[in-house]
């Protein structure tokens, strides 16, 4: 755990961060010193809040109230950092109060990573979609012509508006859809995952991007990755704008690579336990022979033989080490599908 814990304290994407309970800074991680230098050559002993941006600050003590009145429980908080006389950088975070050895309140630890931009991508894409709301025509241009899925959602997943691409994809016709809502489409194993994703929206105002399913008109399931963002309409009604993917094609491609390694696992177990048992039989026997009294020329040949026996024996190897590389691969891809699902 230790480890663990060193890993994150050196981390050049995470933030770490340590504040006593009158909000004075105990403790920073190196990353975060050197990217907010700039507020202070020594960040530890400064004033928690002269390092957040001045119109964050009730949130932030919102934020650190949650954590007192429930200790060990982290709470997700974004904050700017102030970077100039008219900017800023964003920040997220996740607060947690830790108690010391009497269970008594002790500090908050402060845990987080730049998402400036992120939210500069959040906010361009938040004046795209005023545009297109402004604009009717043009909206419907780019909303139609989207090679993938484009959907608006109420807040409780009622299906507001799809495009072509959303339709062909489901199997079902504008009217049809619009009167489903994205439960309807959701198969019952993604609840779990689905409601992470609507906590998230809630939290930072956006989710994704994660893989689930959708359910066709016909009944079979369809691979997608979604993600989408919380906008506000022009009658000021809160809407789930998603982008979802097909990824059927990306799937099959995954698993005609796994079929691939699988094969050449096979190729290398039968190179490994059936081709080297010879081969192991070849060289006993040139031991045997080096112990006995040969013509010179026939230990020449005795010789150029256990040295065939041994590269043999060598690519062997080899090839059994590519494969124990080919199941790592596997495993790491199934790692990253689980915690992007997740």
């Amino acid at each position: 755990m230790s480890k663990v814990v060193d890993a994150i304290k050196n981390s050049n994407y995470l933030y770490v961060v340590k504040i006593d309970l009158e909000g004075f800074i105990t403790y920073v991680s190196p990353h975060f010193q050197k990217r907010f230098e700039y507020l202070n050559k020594s960040l530890v002993g400064v004033f928690s809040m002269d390092t957040i941006y001045a119109e964050d600050h009730p949130k932030c003590a919102e934020t650190v109230q949650l954590c007192l009145s429930q200790p060990e429980k982290p709470f997700p908080v974004i904050l700017r950092k102030p970077y100039s006389a008219n900017s800023f950088l964003w920040t997220q975070w996740e607060f947690t109060l830790l108690l010391d050895a009497n269970h008594e309140p002790h500090e908050i630890l402060c845990i987080g990573h730049d998402i400036t931009h992120v939210e500069e991508l959040n906010e361009q894409t938040v004046s795209i979609n005023a545009m297109l709301l402004e604009n009717q025509t043009k909206y419907s241009n780019i909303f139609e012509l989207s090679p993938v899925g484009i959907a608006v959602n109420s807040m409780d997943g009622q299906y507001l508006e799809v495009n072509t691409a959303l339709l062909q994809m489901t199997g079902y016709s504008k009217e049809e859809l619009l009167s489903l809502s994205y439960w309807d489409l959701t198969p019952v194993t993604f609840e779990e995952q689905e409601q992470e994703q609507i906590r998230n929206l809630h939290n930072s105002g956006s989710y994704g991007p994660y893989e689930k399913e959708y359910i066709h008109k016909n009944g079979h399931t369809i691979p997608i990755l979604l993600h989408g963002r919380l906008v506000i309409d022009k009658h000021g009604k809160p809407r789930i704008w998603s982008i979802i993917q097909d990824i059927s094609k990306v799937k099959e491609r995954e698993q005609i690579i796994i079929d691939q390694n699988s094969k050449l696992k096979d190729i290398a177990y039968t190179q490994s336990h059936v081709i080297r048992h010879p081969v192991a039989n070849i060289l006993g026997a040139v031991d045997l022979l080096e112990n006995e009294v040969i013509p010179p020329s026939i230990q020449l040949l005795v010789e150029m033989l256990k040295i065939s026996a041994q590269q043999l024996d060598d690519i062997i190897r080899q090839t059994v080490l590519k494969s124990r590389a080919l199941e790592t691969n596997e495993e790491e891809i199934s790692r990253l599908h689980t915690r992007d699902s997740a």
